[in-house]
């Protein structure tokens, strides 16, 4: 008995109970298989048991591969996971997890600002780490190309209308033209402007 009767089929071992000391210091009468099967018990079951913490799939589905893929993403993060815990990782499970969704997210993050105008999202972090502006490099059509600054292309003139500035700068890191100044310090210290 565990929580509930617990059945186990075996075919090298007979109904064999041994005498096991519990954590009270009393002897106990355990079944060799269970025994045996608690002693062998390995990476397989712990992970199963991990997975079911925080599960990804979708108990009712009826794309059966979309389940397979979520399986073996879940199954590639754990054991990425225990790789980290072996080189002396501190996160715990759920942590590591949102650490990763983060990293995901601000690599492969680009969303579509409104419908019908294509367009990105800021990264963000654009707001924690240290850029420097750049003047966009001549091309074979362009001797001095220019994009459209990100910061004034998202502004509003008088009729309604976006603000159209082109510009020679550009951030290479988060990859958007900016104008010297203000836009760059703008686009790099607020998170709405």
């Amino acid at each position: 008995m565990d929580k509930k009767a617990v059945s186990l089929l075996s075919t090298i071992h007979n109904p064999i109970m041994i005498e096991v000391p519990s954590y009270k210091n009393e002897v106990r009468k355990k079944p060799k298989v269970v025994m045996e099967y608690n002693n062998t018990m390995g990476g397989v079951d712990r992970m199963d048991q991990h997975l079911t913490n925080y599960p990804v799939t979708k108990k009712r589905g009826k794309k059966y591969y979309k389940k397979i893929f979520f399986h073996l993403s879940d199954v590639s993060l754990w054991n990425a996971f225990v790789l980290y815990q072996k080189h002396g990782g501190k996160y715990s499970h759920l942590n590591f997890r949102l650490d990763i969704i983060d990293r995901l997210i601000e690599r492969h993050g680009t969303v579509n600002e409104k419908k019908g105008r294509p367009g990105i999202l800021p990264n963000p972090i654009r707001l924690t780490e240290r850029h420097f502006l750049e003047v966009i490099g001549p091309s074979d059509k362009k001797l001095r190309p220019t994009r459209q600054c990100f910061v004034c292309c998202s502004k509003r003139n008088d009729f309604g209308k976006r603000v159209r500035k082109e510009t020679r700068y550009f951030c290479p890191d988060c990859d958007v033209g900016l104008c010297l100044s203000p836009c760059f310090k703008i686009y790099h210290t607020k998170a709405e402007f």
